[in-house]
Order: C-alpha cells, then structure tokens, then sequence
C-alpha cells in the first residue's frame, strides 16, 4: 500500500510503485471511477499499443490517429469497472 497527499490545488502523486504496477509512464491517460467512497485508477491504453492487436473496421480506417485515439478513451472509459 502506499500513501499521498493532497495539495492545496487537490493535487496528488501517484506513487513510484503504484505507477509501475499499473505501468503508468509520463503522457499516459487514466480514468478514475469512483464507487461509493473509493475511486479507482485505470490506465487507458493508447491507439498505438492496441493497433497490431485489434482488426480496424473499414470506416474507422478513415479516421485520423487523433479522432481513433479519442474514441478508443472514449470508449475504454465506458467500459472500464471498478
């Protein structure tokens, strides 16, 4: 477990460890879900980790690596539980 504090501008760190576990590196996106009292953090996987991954549909092709990105957080933070 590990500990942070808040600063006056509600600020927090997210710990060395915690970060490595989730496998958080500078520019990465998280969503954070809350459920009830407790919030969640969650890495959102970039475009570019899941391009050879996943089949791209047609229509999606077309998109720019900009609108496909945002659309892929737009959808993981839907999607993402605690």
């Amino acid at each position: 477990m590990s500990t942070t504090t808040v600063t006056k501008k509600g600020q927090i760190t997210i710990p060395k460890p915690v970060r490595e576990q989730l496998g958080l590196k500078e520019g990465d996106k998280v969503i954070v879900k809350f459920s009830g009292r407790k919030a969640f953090v969650r890495k959102i996987p970039s475009i570019f980790d899941l391009q050879s991954s996943v089949p791209v549909p047609e229509d999606v092709r077309k998109l720019s690596w900009k609108e496909m990105e945002k659309k892929t957080h737009d959808y993981m933070a839907k999607k993402v539980r605690p």
